[in-house]
């Protein structure tokens, strides 16, 4: 029996769960547990306070859990721990860089950058600061998107049609609003000459170019070789589908959207991934992608999921339990990779 880790949060929380009870009480830790042992693993749960480096040897994997908590304190924490046991030699699954792109658009672009191939590129700008987009707004085709680097559910998602609404949007998306530190920041140009005052608008965000005429988008979830997909309808008069409620599990998916999410899944080379996938005009777009604690509606609630074979992408009529998946695609990703 091999052994491997999994970091909970502070309140012994691992993983989170559409179906949990009680409510945002995550996986159901004792039945993952069994569901490793089914694949030779012995899973032992670790707050990440407690942990060191030198407890456990370096060859036992570690899985560990986010958090979306107020302000996103914790989820620093967890950080911090998952990024020191990388550069101490432990595997972590999914490993630090996909840990960092979690609820961060700004990092997320960074990643679809760096590892995607061209054709599932945005055309994303991002800012640090309201000053940084005034200096490129010359650059910005209309309309456009501006998205908050946090949120999730379409929050924080605006659309800009000219110059006027983006530099409005971003002066409310990017506000770093510190009445404290302002008037001490504004009472230092009379002490020092010359001085520069700081950004008030001090909240990353980005602009990513707009697709029109798109009434829906899918939310597909890749759980190492299975693919759960739910179609997501565009709220009234409005053009985002994440959080609208309008959901639907088409009895027929098209092939190319699974394509695209089985090569992009292989590009970044990860146990699972979330994507946002949007299609027209025969092109597939990646609007965005997580990597850990992320939704898991679409698998507790599809009736099927799809499998690749040698004749194209297979539908299986079968319901599918998450702590069962999620240990499938974890031994699974450790088998291959070990």
């Amino acid at each position: 029996m091999k052994n491997i880790i999994a970091l909970c949060d502070y309140q012994n929380r691992f993983g989170s769960k559409y179906f949990d009870y009680p409510y945002r009480s995550g996986m159901d830790k004792d039945h993952l547990v069994k569901q490793f042992r089914k694949y030779d693993w012995n899973l032992t749960y670790v707050n990440p306070a407690s942990l060191t480096r030198e407890s456990h040897p370096h060859d036992v994997p570690v899985i560990y859990t986010a958090q979306e908590d107020s302000g996103y304190r914790y989820k620093s924490f967890i950080e911090d721990i998952v990024f020191g046991l990388e550069l101490s030699g432990y595997m972590t699954l999914p490993s630090y860089k996909y840990l960092r792109a979690n609820n961060n658009k700004i990092f997320m672009e960074i990643l679809r950058e760096l590892l995607l191939p061209e054709k599932y590129q945005n055309s994303s700008k991002y800012f640090g600061c309201l000053e940084e987009l005034q200096s490129e707004i010359g650059i910005i085709e209309f309309p456009c998107v501006i998205k908050t680097a946090e949120g999730a559910g379409s929050r924080g998602v605006y659309l800009a049609k000219k110059r006027a609404e983006i530099l409005t949007i971003a002066k409310k998306v990017s506000r770093s609003m510190s009445l404290y530190h302002e008037m001490w920041d504004w009472g230092r140009r009379f002490c020092h000459k010359g001085y520069r005052r700081e950004s008030t608008h001090r909240n990353k965000f980005i602009v990513q170019n707009y697709i029109p005429g798109l009434i829906n988008d899918w939310k597909v979830l890749v759980f190492f070789d299975k693919y759960y997909v739910l179609r997501r309808e565009n709220r009234p008069r409005d053009f985002r589908a994440s959080g609208s409620g309008l959901f639907s599990f088409d009895e027929r998916v098209d092939q190319d959207l699974l394509s695209a999410a089985s090569e992009i899944n292989g590009c970044f080379d990860v146990p699972m991934i979330s994507l946002d996938l949007a299609k027209k005009d025969e092109t597939i777009y990646l609007i965005e992608m997580q990597f850990i604690y992320f939704g898991t509606s679409t698998l507790e609630k599809s009736p099927y999921y799809y499998r690749k074979t040698s004749n194209g992408f297979e539908q299986v009529h079968s319901k599918s339990v998450l702590e069962d998946e999620y240990a499938r695609s974890i031994s699974e990703y450790l088998r291959t990779h070990v």
